[in-house]
């Protein structure tokens, strides 16, 4: 075997690889589709009307840590490796600390609070992105922790439609990668 083409077989595999960490950790695109569209929705409610945001979230932030939750489940069951269990039992932790956080400490009533929940997200996928070796994931929740900061400190106004434009993208995104590993 020439030289060369061991190169070219080496990055090929190295690509298959970073691509099925890619899958597992996003539990194969449903993560993202989830989130995505609930985040979409939920901002774009906020902006429009807080109070309609607010009884959407009131319902869909516990009914979106549940499927979390199933998602991850099935994952575990299907993928028993240590770095899946490790990430099942992340997002288990994270999603519990959230809907206590959420639900009985300190509900996010105002816009800080959304801020903090939103900051917490990004430090799962900057954490996950590393954890995985998958440099687009860490960087993906880097820049959604500086976008956050950004709408929040600088353009409060913005803070719920560039949420809502967050979560379109991570719906189409997922999407884009459902249809890509199912086809």
């Amino acid at each position: 075997m020439k030289r060369e083409d061991a190169r070219t077989l080496l990055r090929s595999l190295e690509e298959t690889e970073g691509e099925a960490r890619l899958k597992l950790a996003l539990l194969g695109g449903w993560t993202l589709v989830l989130w995505g569209g609930l985040w979409a929705l939920g901002s774009f409610l906020l902006a429009w009307n807080e109070e309609a945001g607010g009884r959407f979230w009131t319902v869909a932030g516990p009914l979106g840590g549940l499927l979390s939750f199933y998602l991850g489940a099935r994952q575990g069951v299907s993928v028993k490796t240590f770095l899946g269990l490790q990430t099942f039992f992340f997002w288990v932790l994270l999603t519990l600390f959230a809907l206590l956080h959420w639900l009985f400490l300190l509900p996010p009533t105002d816009l800080r609070g959304e801020s903090f929940l939103v900051s917490l997200v990004a430090f799962a996928y900057a954490y996950l992105g590393t954890l995985w070796r998958i440099p687009g994931m860490a960087w993906a929740g880097l820049g959604l922790f500086a976008l956050d900061l950004l709408l929040y400190r600088a353009f409060p106004d913005l803070f719920h439609p560039g949420m809502g434009a967050v979560g379109l993208l991570a719906l189409v995104y997922g999407g884009v990668l459902l249809w890509r590993w199912t086809r």
